[in-house]
C-alpha cells in the first residue's frame, strides 16, 4: 500500500505542477503584444524624396518592424535613371531618417513590387536582390524567415526567396501571428519570366502556379491549426477602389485568372488580412466571402462585379469579427499624392473607407475621400498603416505623416481604424464542454491526468490477479 500512496501522490503532485505551468504559458501569450508599420510605393514618383522622409521619419519608436510592400524607390528609370545602380542610395537614405527613432538596426522588411522586379516594361526602379543585399537591407537576422517550399530560382543565392515567397511567426516561439509574403502575378528576374502566381491544377493547368498553390495554402492552414493570426502581404490588390488598379493575373490560364484564384484561397482557408500597395491611395474593404458572382478578368477595369452576398460586414462601426471574412487594406500612399477614387466603378462598393491625398481631385465630385460607402470631403494626406497584434485582436490605425490636401481648419482630417476581434468568452455552455476544451488545449495535463487516473485502476487489476493466483487449488 505504501508503494501505491507514493505512486498517486507522485502523479497528482505532476498534474498540479503542469497545471500551473500551462496557464502561466498561455496567459504569457494572452498578455503579449506588438505593433508593427506597413506602407507600399514608398519612393519618388508622383510624390519627392521629401514626401518619403516625412513619412519614415513620422515612423514612431516602439514598432517592432515595417514592411515595405513594394514599389520601393522610383529611383531608376522612372526618374531618369539607369534600371539599377542606385539601390544602395535608397537604402542609406531610408537609414538616415529612420536611425533617430528607430535605431540602427530596425528590421526593414521588403516585399517585391513590380517596379523593382526587373521585368516591368514601362519602368525599371532598381531590382529586389539588390535592395536586400548585405550592403543595402538585408533580410533582418531576428524575424526567422522561411523561405518557401516552392523554389525562387531566379533569386540571388544570397537573397533565397526573401523579398519574394515566404513567412515568419512572431513573437519568435510563442507567435501570435503568421506574415505571409507573397509575389503575385510578377515576373521577377532581370529580362527571365518566372511568374510567380497561384493557382490550383484544376483552375489553371499550370504545375508551377499549382505548386505555389500548395505552399501558400499549406502555410495558411499550418498558421491557422496553431491559433495564429494570418496576415498576407501581396504588392498588387485584386480590388481596388482607385482609378487604374485591376485584378492583374499576368493573363488567363485555362479560362482563369490567377490573381482571382488566390484571392478565393483567402477566403476559403480563412486569412484575417490581405495587405496591399501598388494603388497610390489608402482604402479599407469591407469584410469580405467572395469577389462578387464571376470571377474578375485578368487587367479589365470593368469585370469586378459588387454583390452584396460577398459582404459579410460592412464595416461601418470599425468592428470586424474574426473567422467571418478577409478584411483587405491598401496603403500605397507612404509619399504618393497622384492616385483618386473612383466612386463610380463597381470594385469600390466593396470598401468601408478610402482616401486620396491628391490637393485636387479631378472626378466630378471633386472629393479626397470614402467613409462607410459615401463621398466625403476632407483634409488628407500621405502616411502608413500601424498594426498591433494580440492573441485576441488586431487594431489598426491609419498614421498621417503630412497633410497634402488642406480644405480649411474647421473642414475634419481623414482618420481610419478599426479592430478584427475574436468571438466573445464562451466557446462551450457545458460543464463537460468547458473542461474538454481546456484538456484539448493543455495536452500535457490530458496524458497526466489520464495517467494518474489509470494508476488505481492498473492496481486493482494487479491485486486481483494476485488474489486469484493465491487461491488454494481445489
Amino acid at each position: 500500500m505504501t508503494l501505491v500512496r507514493t505512486l498517486l501522490i507522485l502523479f497528482s503532485l505532476i498534474v498540479v505542477s503542469l497545471s500551473t505551468l500551462s496557464p502561466l504559458v498561455s496567459e504569457a501569450r494572452a498578455e503579449s503584444s506588438f505593433t508593427f508599420a506597413f506602407a507600399g510605393d514608398t519612393g519618388q514618383y508622383s510624390g519627392s524624396f521629401a514626401n518619403s522622409a516625412a513619412s519614415l521619419q513620422a515612423l514612431p519608436p516602439g514598432l517592432t518592424f515595417f514592411v515595405d510592400v513594394g514599389d520601393i524607390s522610383y529611383n531608376g528609370t522612372s526618374n531618369g535613371f539607369p534600371a539599377t545602380g542606385n539601390e544602395v542610395f535608397w537604402c542609406n537614405f531610408v537609414k538616415t531618417n529612420i536611425q533617430p527613432n528607430l535605431g540602427p538596426n530596425f528590421p526593414w522588411i521588403q516585399v517585391v513590387g513590380n517596379h523593382e522586379d526587373g521585368n516591368s516594361t514601362f519602368a525599371k526602379d532598381g531590382y529586389i536582390d539588390a535592395f536586400t543585399s548585405p550592403n543595402c537591407l538585408p533580410k533582418p537576422a531576428g524575424i526567422g524567415f522561411i523561405p518557401s517550399t516552392a523554389g525562387c530560382a531566379d533569386a540571388s543565392v544570397y537573397s533565397g526567396c526573401y523579398g519574394r515567397e515566404g513567412y515568419w511567426d512572431f513573437p519568435v516561439g510563442q507567435p501570435l501571428a503568421r506574415f505571409i509574403m507573397v509575389a503575385g502575378s510578377e515576373k521577377i528576374g532581370n529580362g527571365t519570366t518566372a511568374g510567380y502566381n497561384y493557382c490550383p491544377l484544376s483552375a489553371c493547368n499550370n504545375l508551377n502556379f499549382d505548386k505555389r498553390w500548395n505552399w501558400l495554402k499549406g502555410v495558411i492552414d499550418q498558421a491557422k491549426a496553431g491559433g495564429e493570426w494570418v496576415i498576407v502581404f501581396d504588392h498588387k490588390p485584386c480590388l481596388s477602389p482607385d482609378l487604374a488598379t485591376s485584378c492583374e493575373g499576368n493573363g488567363t490560364f485555362n479560362g482563369h485568372n490567377p490573381a482571382a484564384q488566390m484571392w478565393n484561397l483567402f477566403v476559403s482557408e480563412g486569412v484575417d488580412l490581405v495587405i496591399n500597395g501598388h494603388a497610390h491611395l489608402h482604402a479599407r474593404s469591407k469584410q469580405l466571402t467572395c469577389l462578387g458572382p464571376t470571377e474578375p478578368s485578368s487587367a479589365s477595369l470593368t469585370s469586378v462585379v459588387y454583390s452584396p452576398s460577398c459582404v459579410a460586414d460592412d464595416g461601418s462601426d470599425n468592428v470586424y469579427t474574426r473567422g467571418k471574412g478577409v478584411v483587405n487594406v491598401i496603403d500605397g500612399a507612404f509619399s504618393q499624392t497622384d492616385d483618386q477614387i473612383n466612386f463610380t466603378r463597381p470594385a469600390t462598393s466593396y470598401f468601408a473607407t478610402a482616401m486620396s491625398a491628391r490637393y485636387s481631385p479631378t472626378p466630378s465630385s471633386h472629393v479626397c475621400c470614402l467613409v462607410n460607402g459615401s463621398p466625403t470631403d476632407m483634409n488628407s494626406g500621405i502616411g502608413f498603416g500601424e498594426i498591433t497584434v494580440t492573441a485576441d485582436q488586431l487594431s489598426y490605425t491609419w498614421q498621417m505623416s503630412l497633410e497634402t490636401r488642406f480644405i480649411g481648419s474647421q473642414s475634419p482630417t481623414f482618420s481610419d481604424t478599426f479592430v478584427i476581434r475574436n468571438d466573445q468568452p464562451g466557446q462551450s455552455s457545458t460543464l463537460f464542454g468547458g473542461i474538454g476544451g481546456f484538456l484539448n488545449e493543455n495536452w500535457i495535463i490530458s496524458i497526466a491526468t489520464a495517467a494518474a487516473l489509470s494508476i488505481p485502476v492498473i492496481i486493482l487489476r494487479i491485486r486481483i490477479a494476485g488474489r486469484k493466483h493465491r487461491q488454494p487449488l481445489p
